[in-house]
């Protein structure tokens, strides 16, 4: 009985986040894990970037600051000056950025990022793309296929009314094997 519970609560998850199929779909205990899951997966090179808004929520930075030790160069971006903000993450992403890091809805002020246009900007870099969605699912749309999102979590008990101690994590299946 809990596996079919499991297994109807990955195919609800898989529809609420636009997600392929409900395979794409794991269930973890919190939206750090699913952070580090990507920010710890990732076989990173020495000369690999990652760009991210400077003043994310701490478990939404600190594991991507944590590969500068590998070589990695942390690129924040001042999402607040520029007049557009997705134009200046694009405007940091180079050759070398292996990723975008952001939260879909910002923590302290609830600025929202235009996700599509990022996922965009991440296909033309052909960098991967992680949205830390738990200020947004469950309350706004969300569609990761549709925003080009390659990695995706979020905890349950904002918007999704579910207890703590249970998240999901959205992983494309074309980005699986970077893992």
């Amino acid at each position: 009985e809990w596996y079919a519970c499991e297994n109807q609560l990955r195919k609800g998850l898989a529809q609420l986040t636009g997600a392929g199929s409900a395979s794409d779909i794991a269930l973890l205990k919190n939206t750090t894990e699913g952070i580090c899951t990507v920010a710890f997966g990732l076989d990173w090179k020495p000369g690999d970037n990652i760009v991210l808004p400077q003043g994310e929520f701490p478990s939404n930075r600190l594991p991507w600051l944590a590969q500068a030790a590998h070589g990695v160069e942390i690129r924040e971006v001042d999402i607040r000056t520029p007049h557009q903000a997705e134009k200046a993450l694009g405007d940091a992403m180079d050759q070398n950025t292996r990723l975008l890091a952001v939260s879909a809805v910002q923590w302290n002020d609830g600025f929202r990022l235009n996700l599509a246009q990022l996922g965009k900007i991440c296909k033309q870099n052909d960098a991967l793309f992680f949205v830390d969605a738990i200020q947004q699912l469950g309350a706004l749309p969300l569609d990761v296929e549709a925003f080009g999102i390659d990695f995706l979590a979020a905890d349950a008990h904002k918007w999704l009314l579910a207890p703590e101690g249970i998240a999901v994590f959205y992983c494309r299946r074309s980005a699986s094997p970077h893992l």
